[in-house]
């Protein structure tokens, strides 16, 4: 009797010792978004959200979510501070983007050496796969910059055949919202597949507008003053650029034998590409970058090991046109919305 007794013990001490830890019931989770106001970051949350509702229902949890960040994306000490009060809450995991590369770090380091999992979204530490900083983070999904600026200029040359501009001659304003490592690459492959596919084309210094419409349109009416007849076109690096430049050459009526490639879709750049003032958008698939930065965060957090095989996933971008707009699938990259 007593032998049965030890060994009933025995096998319960060892079953407590081998046994699967239960899942927690909730876990804290917090989005901290570089603008709450821009529409591109709102399509990353819709993602975000989506993966939080799927994975609360395959996994049989609760996940506790909050949005912060500032209003504007150009707001890069407030963006630092509510980093700080996050960091402060000791969630279980940080999803984020950040447009102020050298401020970030030491928050990126702070949170990863207190055990939150930090996961990045579109802009990361590095400008994609270069690896940098990759120590202070989790997992970094992004859309390779160099991509973006090879698409439009493809859009762009493609965009003056199609309007029957030779590319002999003329002058390409080029427009960006702030000075980034990682944004410069959009300029820079912009220009590298220009000169190579199209070297008699001239190309503007480029204009930086600090994130501001009003300044982007400032710079954009003032390149047209400047260039005149000689000007063919413009790029546009985000889409609060493409919204200033947009709202320039339609004031200038530009268009019939004008060409304007933006990239990141809004109202503005998507009312101007119908009323024929933008011949191309270079759209991100934002939805799927939050979708996938947000269940990659959930299954480390739940399972204590980060699900991919690489540090960073390069998410492509495509371009939108008149010829596409209107299918499903461009539909829904430019304008997802949560499953019912």
């Amino acid at each position: 009797m007593k032998k049965t007794v030890v060994f009933a013990l025995v096998c319960a001490l060892l079953m407590g010792l081998f046994a699967t830890p239960a899942l927690a019931e909730s876990y804290d989770i917090i989005y901290l978004t570089p603008s709450t106001a821009s529409t591109f970051w709102s399509q990353v949350e819709v993602g975000i959200l989506q993966a939080k509702a799927d994975l609360e229902k395959e996994l049989g949890i609760t996940i506790n979510y909050t949005i912060v960040g500032p209003a504007e994306e150009q707001e890069t000490e407030k963006y630092i501070t509510a980093f700080e009060n996050a960091i402060a809450q000791n969630p279980n995991a940080i999803v984020t983007a950040t447009l102020s590369i050298d401020s970030t770090v030491p928050k990126a380091r702070e949170a990863s050496e207190m055990g939150i999992v930090l996961n990045f979204v579109n802009c990361g530490l590095g400008s994609g796969n270069d690896g940098a900083y990759e120590q202070y983070y989790n997992e970094f999904y992004y859309c390779s910059n160099d991509t973006i600026g090879e698409l439009a200029g493809q859009a762009f040359l493609a965009a003056m055949e199609k309007k029957g501009m030779p590319t002999d001659a003329g002058t390409i304003g080029v427009n960006m919202n702030v000075e980034n490592e990682a944004l410069n690459h959009r300029i820079q492959a912009f220009r590298d597949y220009i000169t190579a596919n199209a070297p008699a084309l001239k190309m503007t210094e480029t204009y930086y507008n600090n994130n501001v419409v009003e300044n982007s349109q400032t710079n954009a009416e003032n390149i047209i003053s400047s260039y005149g007849s000689e000007l063919i076109g413009m790029y546009s690096g985000n889409n609060i650029t493409a919204d200033g430049v947009c709202n320039a050459v339609r004031s200038a009526g530009l268009g019939e034998k004008f060409v304007s490639v933006g990239v990141d879709s809004d109202d503005i750049e998507i009312k101007a590409l119908r009323d024929g003032f933008l011949d191309a958008i270079i759209v991100q698939n934002a939805y799927e970058q939050g979708y996938k930065c947000m269940e990659n965060a959930i299954r480390t957090v739940v399972t204590g090991t980060n699900p991919e095989t690489e540090k960073q996933v390069n998410c492509p971008p495509v371009i939108v046109t008149t010829d596409n707009i209107d299918s499903p699938e461009i539909e829904f990259i430019m304008n997802p919305q949560l499953a019912n």
